[in-house]
Formats: C-alpha cells, structure tokens, sequence
C-alpha cells in the first residue's frame, strides 16, 4: 500500500513537471500556425500576445517565407502575380479583421514592372473580437502568389486558437512591432507634404500622360524616394519615377510616364500613392489636375533652360522698366559717324559688359543667400525703401542728363581709377548705364523670365551662375549686335532734329520712372515718405537747372549746386529707409470690393463647396502685373467672370516682404510675380497661368477648373 502511494505520488510529480515544462510551448504555439507551403514560399499566422486579454483589437500578422530570389506582392502586384488575401470564413469571436500592406519594392521580370516583397514579409492584421476577453479562433484561407522566374499560386488554410487570458507578449511580437514601421502612415507622420498633382501630355507621344507630384520634405531631406500607384492602370504598369531634387533635398518633383494613358482619363480621377522616402513611407489620396510639368530639371536640358534663359533676357530689353535704356544707347549710335562711331562701339561693349556683371554679381547674391537659407525671389529687392529712393534718385539723375542739365565728372577717385579722361569717363558711364538697366529690369517679369529664374534658384550654384550669366547676354545682345554689325544702324532714320526730341521724350520717360518708384515708396512705406522723396527729387531737378543756367563764369556757386545735389540725393536715399512703415495694407485699385483677402486656408473650403477661386498674386513694383490687370483683368470678359456667382477672387499683395505670400509662390515653383491660379472642382489643385495674361487663356482655365458639368455654365 505504501508502495503504491509512493508511485502515486511520483506520477503526480512528474505530471506537474511535464505540465509546467509544456505550458510556455503550448502557449508559443497558440501564438502562431505551423508553416503552410514549400521550400520555394510559406506562409503562416502568427499573434504578438499569447492571450486575448481585454483589448479591443489583438495585433496579428501574415507572415510569409520566402526562398532566395523569390518574391510575393503588393496589393498592386503590377504586371503579374496575385496580391495575398485572406478569406475568415469560420473564424469565431471575430467582429473585424483589416490587412495592412507594408511599403513595396519594384522589380523587372522578362521587361514587365512588378510591386511586391523579397526575403520574406509581414502584413500586420487587426483583429478587433466580437467579445473581447473571450477566447478567438482564427480561421484564414490565403491565396497569394511567389514567383522568381516563373509564378506559383499557393492557397494556404491556417487555424490559430488564441485563449481567453492576460495578453503578455509573444515570441513574435517583435517581429509584429517592425512590420507596423514598415506600414506608410500619413504624409505629416512622415515629415513630408505634397504642393502640386499635375498631369500633362507627353511632348512627341501620342496617348501617354506625365504625372508629376512635387513634395517638400519638413523633417529628415528627401533620400531616394519612390512614388507607387495603387489603382490600376488599364496598359502597363508604372515604371519608377524620374526624380529631381534640389540642392538641399528639401524639395521633390517625382514624374511618372504613364503610356497609353489619355490625360483626359487621369485629371479629375482620385488616385492612391505611397511614397517611400528611405525607411519612411507615406499612403495619401491625391486628385490631379491639367497642367505643365513643374519647373523642375527632371527630364529637361540645361541648354534648353539656358536657350530659355537667353530669349528672356532679350525680351526684357523691350519692357517699360529697360526700354529707356536701350533707345537711348541705340539713337547715340545712330547719330555718330567715323571714328566717334567707333568710340561708341566701344561704350556699347562697356554697356553690354555692365549688364553680363550685374548678372554675375546678382547669381552669386543669389547664392549667398540660398547658403544662409535666405528668402530670395525676383524682383524682391523692390521691397527695400533705401532701393527704391535710390532707384528714383538715379532715374532723376538720368533725366536730368539727357536733358543736358547734368555735365558732372566722375568724382576725382572714381576719374584716376578708371585713368582719367573723358574717354575713360564714357566707358565708365556706359559701364554703369548697364548696371542700372539691370536693376530696372529686376522688376519685370518677362515671358520666359519665371521659368529661368525658377530653375536657377532651386539648382546648385554652378547653374545658377550658368542661367544668369544667360540672362544677362540676352539681355545684352542688342548692344552686342550693334557693335559688332554697325550695318544694323542704316535701318534707323537719319541724324537729324528728331533726336533732340526723342532725347527731351526719353527724359521724360526716366522722369516717368522716378515717378512710379515714388508711387511704390508709397505702397510699401507711407504716404509721407513719398511725398517727402518726391519733392526732394523735385528739389534735385531745380538744383541741376539751376547750375545748368548759372554757366561755366559761375565756379563757385555752381560747386555749392553739386554738393546739395549730393546732399539732396542722399535724402532721397534715406528718408525712405528711416521713415516709419504704414501699418496699412497697400492699395488696391477702385474695384476693391471683388477682391477678397489672400488666405490659403479657405481655398480648399471654397472649392470644397464648388466654388471657383482666382488668386492673382501681384505687387505694386510690378509693371507686367498692372499690365494684366489693365488689359485683362479689369475688363470683360475676365472681369465679368470675376464678378460671376459662385466665384470668389482672392489678391495676394506681394509689395512688402510676406512669408505666407513667398511660400505660396514657393508651391509653385515661382520666385516673383506675377503669379495668377484658377482653383474649382475640376482643378483642386490649381492651374498656374502664364506670367503674360491674355483674356483666352483665363477663361480656358476658369472652364477647366469648373470640371465638365459647369463648364459651360462658368465660362458664360
């Protein structure tokens, strides 16, 4: 008997060890399913707890094994294979079950473009329990497929039992924890976001769109991106993106061709991305819109840039703000003759070299200030009131020249410097009469000037200094032509009477100048700060007058004349600088009440309840901006429409420096105004207008961005 007691009680022992030793396996295993599968590819269930515990969700996964050199797939496989699913059927306790994918990769098989996974993958799972704490069943059937050179379907069924229990973690937990970091989150969880969705014909092939997202990194630069489209395509699948980025990776614009795709079929359409930035990733929705390429040097050649870069140089030569300037070059040579045409031949070049230097020196202002991480912009210099005195100062100055008021000499440093001489003198003039119709020409933006301009500034130094050293020979060449052809000459009437008058009219036409740059003193300084520098430019005329009739008897007063010019300039100069700013905005014209205040925010409201938007980005320096206003927008049919029910007409004042107003600009890829955008249902995202407006072109856009429906019903 004792015997037997003994023996019973051994039993026991040994079957409470034996328990204790198999419960953490049994509990291991209740957290995953044996493999299902070959050697090529597997696939299994696996939990991150051990337990259901209390939670409202119990974080599983899909694992899937696979052999070296093969690979699964993305929920867009591409051109081949079957995207893993999961039929649970059968499951018990099982309210929800939600599949996350994990960022792809892209590969080549026999020339067709596949998404998918190698070495293996995890999808997370989501498993939300009809009544939690209770225990789960879990019963999954999974279609998926693996392929290396050929594609093999596998149908996996895999039953996992979780008990009812404390949820301690895992033997698999980890490995559930990394695949949730390789799930994309959102575009701010990843430190990015997106500016513009455009798709556009691609130049020379019939039926095949470009569509190009452009994206701005906010936290870690941008490394190596990669964009995927989830929906499918009705041709081939997507290649890799053409990627641009600029000099410092903060900014993206990422092209995808998509052949035999009509552009027509892809605007309007919502489509899902997921853009991989190194080990982050974002999913988002995006709509795109008609709309050229952004300014961007993916896929675009330098020397077409640079061509680009030279034909607005030369354009800028025809604009109000230069025009004076060339005109008054040009009729000196046509009124010389033998060898004073040869010395002006020389000051042509002198001119022509004044400009290609300032080029020079604004590219390397340019790059100094991307260094620093600087605002920089076209034109933005105009912002300055000590610019703007001294821009009205010389203009005056100008005037005063040709109306012969002004024979001052070079001050005496200045005269040894440049060997004195009236030859030297000349060239030093013509030297800085380049210089100066440089910086007028800073505040217009010609056709072309916003694409040059745009692609220098968000390149690296050595094409900034390429794209404004063509600028400024295009801006040039007119000098140059001459002063290398004097044939060009005979086309010009005869030296005659009529280039004293033309001489009085450009004076005229400097003076008109100096009258706008006041009016600008008084947009972005005060009212009282243009006046006072008007009439101190008033008072700088009366005294060059007042010498010029004195004669050459008069030394001594006509001394005491140039020092209060001197002094007079230097007022005009600083009283702008010094005088307190007008807390009030700038002016706008007399129709004040169709233009609403700029605010970004509310655009996406707007279009959201199927209005129409038209923002006009402008600023009281910009001579093409009151030019659009006046042909275009101020007049019907534009102004019509602006006026129309159910559009909105927002005005962005760029006058004075705006950090909202830059980085709307920046959106765009522009640095400078104007800048004009039709925003609708039909074009979320906006559509950018040329710099030159011109009534068509507006209401095309207001009939695009209005979508199909109300198209015809907005261009009314």
């Amino acid at each position: 008997m004792v015997r037997l007691q003994s023996r019973i009680a051994a039993l026991f022992i040994l079957t409470l060890a034996l328990a204790s030793w198999l419960g953490p396996l049994t509990s291991a295993v209740a957290a995953s399913t044996p493999w299902v599968g070959n050697r090529h590819a597997a696939a299994r269930l696996i939990t991150a707890t051990e337990a259901t515990g209390n939670a409202p969700q119990i974080d599983a996964g899909l694992q899937i094994r696979l052999e070296r050199g093969w690979h699964a797939y993305w929920r867009n496989p591409g051109a081949a294979g079957i995207p893993p699913s999961i039929d649970w059927t059968g499951s018990t306790n099982v309210k929800s079950a939600g599949m996350y994918w994990p960022a792809p990769h892209r590969y080549l098989l026999y020339g067709l473009v596949t998404q998918g996974y190698e070495h293996g993958v995890v999808f997370p799972l989501s498993i939300a329990p009809k009544h939690p704490g209770a225990p789960v069943v879990l019963h999954a059937l999974v279609h998926y497929s693996a392929c290396k050179t050929i594609c093999i379907p596998y149908t996996a069924k895999l039953v996992l039992r979780l008990p009812a229990g404390l949820a301690s973690p895992g033997r698999q937990a980890p490995l559930i924890a990394q695949a949730w970091t390789r799930v994309p989150g959102t575009l701010a969880q990843a430190g990015l976001s997106l500016s513009r969705v455009v798709v556009s014909k691609s130049p020379g092939h019939k039926n095949t769109a470009i569509l190009s997202l452009v994206v701005d990194a906010h936290g870690a630069r941008l490394a190596h991106p990669d964009l995927f489209i989830q929906n499918h395509f009705s041709t081939a699948t997507p290649g890799a993106p053409k990627i641009w980025l600029d000099t410092g990776h903060r900014r993206g614009v990422l092209s995808v061709t998509l052949k035999g795709e009509k552009t027509a079929a892809i605007a309007g359409k919502t489509l899902r991305f997921t853009l991989e930035n190194g080990l982050a990733a974002a999913a988002f929705s995006a709509t795109p819109v008609f709309g050229p390429v952004p300014p961007h040097g993916a896929g675009v050649s330098i020397m077409l840039i640079l061509a680009i870069a030279l034909l607005g140089g030369l354009i800028l030569n025809v604009m109000p703000c230069t025009l004076p300037v060339l005109s008054l070059k040009l009729m000196s040579f046509a009124g010389a003759s033998g060898g004073a045409r040869r010395d002006l031949r020389i000051t042509l070049l002198a001119t022509a070299l004044g400009i290609i230097v300032s080029y020079g020196a604004l590219a390397l202002v340019v790059i100094v200030l991307k260094a620093v991480d600087a605002t920089i912009g076209w034109g933005i210099q105009f912002q300055q009131p000590w610019f703007l005195g001294a821009m009205a100062a010389i203009t005056t100055l100008f005037a005063a020249s040709l109306w012969e008021w002004l024979p001052i000499p070079l001050p005496g440093l200045a005269a040894r410097t440049a060997t004195v001489g009236r030859e030297s003198s000349a060239r030093t003039g013509a030297f800085l009469t380049g210089v100066f119709a440089t910086l007028l020409a800073t505040s217009c933006s010609a056709p072309f000037i916003g694409v040059a301009v745009g692609f220098a500034f968000a390149r690296d130094p050595l094409v900034i200094l390429g794209i404004f050293a063509a600028l400024g020979i295009g801006m040039a060449l007119p000098y140059l032509l001459v002063a290398a052809v004097p044939g060009l000459v005979r086309w010009m009437p005869k030296p005659g009477r009529w280039m004293v008058v033309l001489r009085v009219l450009l004076g005229f036409a400097m003076l008109g100048t100096a009258i706008w740059l006041v009016w600008i003193i008084e947009a972005v300084v005060s009212p009282t700060a243009a006046l006072v520098t008007g009439a101190t430019l008033l008072v700088i005329l009366a005294l060059l007058f007042w010498r010029h009739r004195l004669g050459n008897s008069q030394s001594r007063l006509r001394r005491i004349g140039a020092f209060a010019v001197i002094a007079a300039v230097a007022l005009a100069i600083i009283e702008p600088a010094v005088t307190p700013a007008s807390l009030a905005p700038t002016k706008q014209r007399a129709d004040n009440t169709i233009w609403q205040p700029f605010g970004p925010a509310r655009i996406v409201k707007l279009v959201n309840r199927k209005k129409l938007v038209f923002v006009d980005v402008t600023a009281a320096w910009c001579l093409i901006c009151k030019v659009n206003a006046l042909t275009v927008l101020d007049r019907n049919p534009v102004a019509r429409q602006l006026r129309a029910p159910g559009v909105v007409a927002m005005r962005a004042d760029w006058t004075r420096p705006s950090a909202p107003v830059t980085a709307y600009l920046r959106s765009f890829g522009r640095y400078g105004v104007p800048l004009d955008v039709v925003y609708g249902p039909g074009a979320p995202a906006g559509i950018m207008l040329p710099s030159l407006l011109t009534p068509g072109v507006v209401m095309q856009a207001f009939r695009r961005a209005a979508g199909p429906l109300q198209g015809t019903e907005a261009a009314r």
